[in-house]
């Protein structure tokens, strides 16, 4: 039990040590690659989407799950490093964005994403056991050319020329003719919403009665409605009557929950209305002809 004990005690401890040095030489690494420029001497993918894709390099070339490749020569900043037991992971931005096209109504529009990669590069164990520096930057190199700059990096041979595509011409009209059409598109929604709001409202009124049980119905639900807590505009425009509702007490007749029901109603659907209100947005001027 004894020599159990100390077995374990020894793998710990050789593994803490381990841990250790390997984080001790992330360091001098990152030290010597992090905010530094290089091109790629392989393919990439990534998935754009604002994370590190994994990229694991083998044999065989790159193997990873996103879907957006780019081929060699693709200059990078080198953002971070990662120095494990038998791996060096480099977390690069690509300095060129990805235009990414998408519909918005009649609208065509695009996005700049960022393409990041996390570019998992299998070393010698006995390397980084060593904490051998040099050696360690030998094996970057091979997959990454290094350079002091971004400026020195496009000029070099090694950089593939990938820009972002060019956006349209008449791109930033369409941005103007958009905005000016996704307002008034707000703004219909909203006025829709208030007409609703206003027409139950009027429905509430009209289903009035005046049983003394129902009206101390209708005045307990209207006092209980209160306010609106509810400020989001995208919320308010989905907001129901028969979600926000509250139920009456059951051990009253039927009369005063129909009171209670239609109190709420007025209230709810008035103070929707008026919230809504807040909700409309100004139009911008369109593009000049």
């Amino acid at each position: 039990m004894r020599r159990s004990r100390c077995i374990s005690l020894i793998a710990i401890t050789l593994m803490a040590a381990a841990i250790s040095s390997a984080s001790e030489l992330g360091d001098r690494l990152d030290r010597e690659l992090k905010g530094g420029w290089g091109v790629l001497e392989l393919e990439v993918y990534s998935a754009c989407g604002g994370t590190y894709s994994d990229n694991e390099v083998g044999s065989a070339g790159v193997a990873s799950k996103a879907r957006n490749r780019f081929a060699a020569g693709e200059l990078v900043k080198i953002d971070d490093v990662k120095v494990k037991r038998q791996r060096v992971d480099l977390l690069l931005t690509l300095d060129a964005p990805l235009r990414v096209s998408r519909m918005d109504g009649p609208f065509e529009l695009f996005d700049q994403r960022s393409c990041r990669v996390q570019l998992m590069v299998y070393v010698p164990r006995e390397l980084v056991k060593s904490a051998n520096l040099d050696a360690l930057l030998t094996e970057v190199k091979k997959h990454v050319t290094l350079y002091a700059s971004r400026d020195d990096a496009e000029l070099s041979g090694d950089w593939n020329g990938r820009e972002m595509e060019p956006l349209p011409d008449d791109y930033e009209e369409t941005v103007q003719r958009h905005a000016v059409w996704k307002a008034e598109q707000t703004n219909a929604a909203v006025r829709d919403g208030i007409d609703h709001a206003l027409s139950e409202a009027a429905e509430a009124v009209e289903d009035m009665d005046d049983d003394a049980d129902y009206l101390a119905g209708f005045a307990g639900g209207a006092e209980k409605m209160g306010d609106l807590t509810v400020t989001n505009c995208d919320s308010l425009l989905n907001l129901s009557f028969t979600s926000y509702r509250k139920n009456a007490d059951s051990e009253k007749s039927r009369g005063w929950k129909d009171g209670w029901n239609d109190g709420q109603k007025l209230v709810f659907h008035v103070l929707l209305a008026d919230r809504l209100r807040s909700c409309l947005v100004p139009v911008p001027a369109p593009p000049l002809p």
